[in-house]
């Protein structure tokens, strides 16, 4: 193309009127619709994506055009695609659009509008040297904040971002949820863990692209950098979001990602998860009464602990009753001589304890339900179980034997 100048990140200035950018796409975020239609009855939105051409240079850009350009660019590009970028208009960024974007390298950033910018997926020679930044994290891994951390933060209003390297525990299919402004969008959660604390944290992920590239993640073996995942609040349990200033990277290139799924492969082959949570607290998952376990979640300190109790309640009408389509746990409460205590029952260990995973109850009747319910409700039962002040949640569960320990006090 005559007068195209090809340049990489690193050297670009605004006066550049026909620069030739080629780089791989690591984020991309949804469209956006600007403003009322117009006299044609056609609408103009805007959507971005973050390139990267080196192990550090990395920019943001915007696609402006009609509403159907941005939304069939949108589906056309890919996170992972290699593109180049003819004729982008170059501009210095400016502060106050900063704290919605990812974080970049760049001081620049690109716009491209419809029928003056032109992208294309790259096919030269050097594709293949693009195909390995797709593997490095945007920030330092060094810099990442344990899930442990996350997991004691106070429920606030204010924005709270942290980057997390992480792995992924479980995937759930997508679910279709109804939003305040009653819209209708999609939305996947995904378990994730780290070497700070057997306990998990949910990731809910909102971008189609994203919720499609968890499809290729694999428990236990997937490992995440995540950059700027917001923390959020649901039914006092913390929560990270996917939102328009993250970018995941998957399977990162460093030591502290490979170290981290080693340490988790370790912990499967040694016990599993109650074994996990005693070696975590320092101490094996000892006999106590409701009174001492709530008496040692005043003191904020996580700990795990064997309970033999009657339990109280346990409702898998829950399952189906709920309007929460995105529930991960049930309540269930226990007694014993000494008092009352409230636990989260995960629904994925359902499967071990009554030998139906939670789809499956879902779909029973439910008086079958109540028949499985009886097998232990108002039983003495035996349960292990992980203390993260304030949450109780409940890893192993049956009826208890005369072997089973009781506590006096």
């Amino acid at each position: 193309m005559v007068g195209v100048q090809k340049i990489r990140l690193n050297n670009l200035n605004i006066n550049i009127c026909n620069a030739l950018i080629v780089g791989i796409i690591i984020a991309k975020h949804s469209p956006r619709i600007i403003g009322t239609k117009k006299k044609n009855g056609e609408s103009r939105g805007v959507m971005s994506f973050t390139l990267r051409d080196s192990n550090v240079d990395t920019i943001n850009t915007d696609v402006w055009g009609s509403e159907y350009f941005v939304i069939t660019f949108y589906e056309r590009f890919l996170v992972g695609d290699v593109v180049e970028i003819s004729s982008p208009k170059i501009s210095v960024k400016a502060g106050e659009n900063d704290a919605f974007r990812p974080q970049v390298s760049s001081p620049f950033y690109l716009s491209l509008n419809e029928g003056t910018s032109e992208v294309n997926i790259f096919s030269g020679d050097t594709f293949s040297f693009f195909l390995p930044l797709l593997h490095i994290p945007t920030k330092p891994c060094a810099g990442y904040c344990g899930l442990a951390e996350v997991l004691k933060f106070s429920e606030q209003t204010n924005n709270v971002y942290v980057d997390l390297l992480v792995l992924v525990k479980s995937i759930q299919p997508p679910k279709s949820i109804r939003t305040k402004k009653g819209s209708d969008m999609t939305v996947r959660a995904v378990e994730i863990i780290d070497n700070t604390t057997p306990g998990s944290v949910f990731l809910d992920m909102f971008e189609i692209d994203t919720i499609q590239r968890a499809e290729e993640w694999c428990p236990l073996e997937s490992v995440l950098f995540i950059a700027d995942a917001r923390v959020s609040w649901r039914s006092r349990n913390v929560r990270v979001q996917s939102c328009s200033r993250t970018v995941i990277t998957h399977q990162p290139h460093t030591p502290e990602a490979e170290a981290l799924r080693l340490f988790i492969r370790n912990q499967a082959s040694c016990g599993g998860e109650v074994a996990a949570w005693a070696a975590w607290s320092g101490e094996r998952a000892s006999a106590v009464s409701v009174a001492q376990i709530r008496d040692r979640l005043a003191s904020g300190s996580p700990f795990s602990a064997a309970l033999h109790a009657v339990l109280t309640h346990l409702d898998l009408e829950d399952l189906v009753s709920t309007t929460n389509v995105n529930i991960e746990d049930i309540r269930v409460r226990f007694a014993d001589h000494t008092g009352e205590l409230t636990a989260r029952l995960p629904l994925n260990i359902l499967g071990d304890i009554f030998g139906y995973n939670a789809d499956q109850l879902k779909n029973m009747t439910s008086d079958d339900r109540a028949a499985i319910r009886w097998r232990l409700l108002l039983e003495q039962c035996s349960a292990k179980l992980g203390i993260t002040p304030p949450r109780v949640i409940v890893l192993t569960l049956r009826r208890a034997s005369s072997a089973d320990p009781i506590p006096l006090y």
